[in-house]
């Protein structure tokens, strides 16, 4: 037989050890189990989704899947994962470029799949203060939904009666509006407790939402399905008491679920448990109010007590000083700029107030002094020394925000003039003259040119126009405390705050407070405290005459901010020192326009010492 006939006969025929092995290769493979139904549907739900996110100067690219969190989704990054590191103490604010409302700040556990594509989260890190909820991390079965979810934002300045809203002073500071996510059939109430960055007492009673562009109220109870993209304030409505809902009275009550519950992020269970706490057990939930027994007689008493206190207190006083008492604080509640030519001119040049911003976030005030310039504290820009460097392509100036709707923003092309510290004459200055990167300034009137030279800093009404706290333009009107005053002032302060006394003491000794040092200081009681900084500050007949600029600042233990009296600078030494830098520049166009403002006042010095020479000559 031939040979290869032979060798062809076995290759074609396998042997019994090869079929074997081939069958039990099969039988592997049918009793390999294949993906569930369930990883099937996880699969699906899990796209592919890219965003990025930026810090500092640099952007980088985060490819994730939508079942993921915010964080969950930095983390994969490597480049983050050591930025982290490098802020374990600090809490992270990330904030969207992308929404009805920019610039607002997500919780770390909000959902990638309500994050556009390729859309940039800017991280910044602020203090911790220790309050704020820790993340919550979503079930991934609702979170890849995002026909499930709803956004709407929050504003983090509350309305009248509201001194604080988030339980981070810093992330108020920060950002202006917070972007909050729930589920379509959960209250407004619920999402807030989860979200975690809101002080429990917007839950109590009268605390209502109020949406920015219609002014409609929405309780805390809503149903937060039509909240969608909607942009709200929490404020204070006196008319509403929703201390008698059923489920305030409820033992299992939304009031009572603590953030980290990942069961309240499930709104199918919530449904179930809301239906069965729909009617309170009578013998558990219900009180009854019983009166006080001999309430009347007590009360009686008490009443004679306050009225025999009361004549005492006043027989300590004589007439003419209880007449002055009520005379000062009446004058000081009825003497304002109330006249409505005063408000017509004061809402006129209030139009040239701005705020000042880096990258979206508020610096402080300023106002636009003459042409294209704008004028402002150096400290809000962060400019101290000549050696100071600082990257003016972050800043720009935002007229016109009087609402969260209508602003205008101008970028900010350079510096022109600073002065940090006291001048030749000894004078302290804290200003920076920036330079607009724009031809056009619309219709905001130069406040330079209601400047007065010599008025009076030392006594008056003055009104003081600006963006506290990073908020909305707001004015305050008050009163000059005078030099000799000051003194007085603070230990009036210091008398009503005794409470206090250890931590003002301790702030007057580290930053050595000298009520009386600079004479081109004006000091004041106001309301306006951060973020202010650089404000116009008018006198009783609107005229400029200096530059709000800070205050004899100190906190409490619980992070207030409390304050013995603010103080701006007057303006003609500013003037002064612009002009003499201005000069040295060769802007000829700033020395022009303030020559003529400097001219005036040593001519009104002159003309001063010229009549108290003929007085003289006279005597």
């Amino acid at each position: 037989m031939d040979p290869v006939a032979n060798l062809s006969a076995v290759e074609e025929a396998p042997s019994e050890d090869v079929n074997r092995e081939r069958m039990d290769d099969l039988r592997e493979k049918e009793a390999t189990p294949g993906p569930s139904k369930y990883e099937l549907q996880q699969n699906t739900q899990r796209k592919s989704h890219t965003f990025k996110f930026h810090f500092r100067n640099n952007t980088y690219a985060v490819t994730c899947d939508t079942s993921m969190t915010v964080l969950e989704a930095l983390t994969t990054n490597n480049i983050f994962r050591n930025i982290k590191k490098m802020n374990t103490e600090k809490e992270i604010v990330i904030q969207r470029s992308r929404g009805e409302v920019p610039r607002a700040a997500v919780k770390s556990d909000f959902p990638c799949c309500l994050i556009e594509k390729d859309e940039v989260l800017k991280i910044k890190f602020i203090s911790n203060s220790g309050n704020a909820s820790t993340e919550q991390k979503p079930t991934v079965e609702n979170v890849s939904k995002p026909e499930t979810l709803v956004t709407f934002y929050i504003h983090t300045t509350g309305g009248q009666k509201i001194r604080r809203l988030m339980k981070n002073f810093d992330l108020r500071q920060s950002v202006d509006d917070v972007c909050v996510y729930a589920f379509k059939e959960e209250n407004c109430k619920i999402a807030l407790k989860r979200d975690g960055r809101f002080i429990n007492d917007i839950f109590k009673k009268n605390y209502v939402l109020c949406e920015m562009d219609s002014e409609t109220i929405y309780e805390m109870s809503n149903t937060v399905e039509y909240f969608d993209q909607k942009h709200f304030q929490i404020i204070f409505n006196s008319d509403n008491d929703q201390s008698g809902d059923l489920e305030d009275f409820a033992k299992t009550s939304d009031a009572d679920v603590p953030e980290s519950v990942s069961q309240s992020l499930n709104p199918t269970k919530n449904k179930l448990e809301n239906k069965k706490r729909k009617y309170p057990s009578p013998s558990t939930e219900c009180y009854v109010l019983k009166t006080i027994e001999k309430s009347q007689e007590i009360l009686q008493i008490l009443r004679l007590q306050n009225e025999n206190w009361w004549m005492a207190s006043m027989q300590q006083k004589t007439k003419s000083q209880i007449q002055e008492f009520f005379r000062v604080e009446f004058g000081k509640s009825v003497q304002s700029f109330s006249e409505v030519k005063k408000v017509k001119q004061i809402m006129k040049r209030s139009n040239s107030v701005c705020q000042i911003r880096k990258g979206g976030s508020s610096e402080g005030t300023g106002f636009l002094l003459l042409g294209r310039f704008i004028l402002t504290n150096a400290h809000v820009v962060g400019i101290y020394t000549d050696q100071t460097e600082a990257n003016f392509a972050e800043f720009t100036a935002v007229f016109d925000f009087e609402d969260l709707n209508s602003q205008n923003c101008i970028q900010i092309k350079q510096l022109t003039a600073f002065c940090y510290g006291k001048d030749s004459e000894g004078r302290y200055l804290d200003y920076a003259l920036l330079e607009l990167d724009t031809e056009t300034i619309f219709d905001y009137p130069a406040l330079l040119d209601c400047y007065r030279p010599n008025a009076p800093i030392n006594r008056g009404q003055i009104c003081i126009v600006g963006h506290p706290g990073g908020g909305v333009k707001k004015m305050d009107p008050c009163f000059i405390i005078e030099r000799e005053n000051r003194i007085e002032a603070a230990n009036k302060h210091a008398s009503e705050n005794q409470h206090l006394i250890h931590a003002m003491n301790e702030k007057c000794l580290e930053e050595k407070w000298n009520f009386s040092a600079c004479e081109n200081q004006i000091t004041y009681n106001s309301c306006f405290f951060d973020k202010s900084s650089g404000s116009p500050v008018f006198d009783v007949d609107c005229n400029l005459i200096g530059i709000h600029t800070g205050g004899y600042k100190y906190k409490t233990e619980g992070d207030q901010t409390w304050s013995v009296m603010e103080y701006g600078f007057s303006m003609q030494p500013i003037l002064d020192n612009i002009k003499a830098r201005a000069r040295i520049k060769g802007l000829k166009e700033i020395v022009s326009v303030i020559e003529a403002y400097t001219n005036v006042s040593q001519q009104n010095q002159n003309d001063v010492e010229m009549e108290n020479a003929e007085v003289s000559d006279e005597l």
